[in-house]
């Protein structure tokens, strides 16, 4: 049922937190619910590649969360917000691609425009 996926989620994210060396992690099109916990895969310098679309997660986006991140897509899932781009971020400066469409979120539109990292070259937020 719904809990054994969210049980799954659970058991990845920190599982992913202590291999250092990963460069991508492509969960899509799974049935994965919940939220992601950020903060265990924040020390992941090598994870370029992020893949979380075509599942139930919510909650909320955070595109800029490990520092070398170039593609992260999240589209296809039940998000209700997006964190603002932060400069501060080492990622600010490597993201590439971002896909947040067709999730739920609410969001002004000037606040979502307000930071975009300046070398995106695709972001899709449509829904």
């Amino acid at each position: 049922g719904d809990n054994d996926n969210k049980v799954v989620w659970e058991k990845t994210k920190y599982g992913l937190a202590n291999l250092y060396k990963l460069e991508t992690v492509d969960l899509s099109e799974n049935k994965l619910s919940g939220t992601i916990e950020y903060r265990p895969l924040y020390n992941l310098a090598s994870l370029t590649h992020f893949d979380v679309s075509g599942n139930q997660l919510s909650g909320e986006i955070n595109a800029l969360f490990t520092s070398s991140i170039t593609h992260s897509n999240f589209g296809n899932n039940n998000f209700t917000s997006i964190r603002r781009f932060e400069k501060y971020k080492g990622s600010y400066q490597t993201l590439r691609y971002c896909d947040s469409s067709n999730n739920a979120i609410q969001i002004n539109a000037a606040d979502l425009l307000k930071n975009i990292p300046p070398n995106i070259e695709q972001f899709f937020a449509s829904n």
